[in-house]
């Protein structure tokens, strides 16, 4: 398997600044995904992990304040750095206050801004458990890199199909209810039908992904009346 570049999120509305940041970053050999707008970020995060979000305060609709504040809603402990031309005290305090990693004042130096962002990364890799990838059958899961393989090929979830899947697999021959599910995957503690269905539609869409039959299941089983088991006997390399 290819070995995977460390991705970063960059946000400035500025395309100019957007795309030196780009080649900057790419030169050392980061994957960068490049956005003019929060909103655009956002739905990125959704699907993608991160070890670092870039981001200009001064953005449209959305500062990058405000979206640094939705990154920590998200549960997401991704780090962030804020950009800005218009530096203050204030800015400063905002930044910290809102669990960012630093900020960095425009124009900035290279050398300093290749030093931010490798501290920044630095940070986020020792934070994460490194699990290695781990084998059941056909299915491949690199839990720290967030990718999954089906038969050598790369399988896309999003964010929270992996989440649900990560929970199972670890959890061999366990039988998991949905409620369980819910607080530990949805961090939901008040259960109804309606989100009892919505455990059973994401593991349906994950199943149909990893190419799992419901019938004839190798991988997630149905305990009818109860939840769901990864597996019996699974031999995790």
């Amino acid at each position: 398997m290819e070995q995977r570049l460390t991705r970063i999120l960059a946000v400035d509305d500025d395309l100019d600044t957007l795309a030196l940041i780009v080649d900057i970053l790419e030169g050392d050999e980061y994957e960068v995904h490049a956005y003019s707008n929060a909103e655009h970020a956002l739905e990125a995060l959704e699907h993608e992990s991160f070890a670092l979000v870039l981001a200009d305060i001064k953005l449209p609709r959305m500062s990058g304040v405000e979206l640094l504040g939705r990154v920590r809603e998200m549960g997401l402990d991704t780090q962030v750095i804020l950009m800005t031309a218009y530096a203050s005290v204030t800015t400063a305090v905002q930044a910290l206050r809102g669990q960012a990693f630093d900020y960095l004042t425009k124009p900035f130096a290279l050398e300093e801004f290749r030093q931010r962002v490798n501290e920044a990364v630095q940070l986020q890799e020792s934070q994460e458990r490194p699990r290695g990838v781990r084998h059941f059958g056909d299915l491949s899961i690199d839990q720290t890199g967030r990718r999954v393989w089906m038969a050598g090929s790369e399988v896309k979830l999003t964010r929270l199909e992996f989440d649900i899947l990560c929970y199972l697999f670890n959890r061999p021959g366990f039988t998991i209810t949905c409620e369980e599910l819910l607080r530990q995957v949805w961090k939901v503690q008040e259960q109804d039908e309606r989100s009892i269905a919505t455990v059973k539609s994401s593991i349906f869409r994950l199943r149909k992904k990893i190419g799992d039959d419901a019938q004839k299941p190798q991988y997630i089983t149905n305990v009818w009346g109860v939840g769901y088991q990864f597996g019996e006997s699974p031999d995790y390399l």
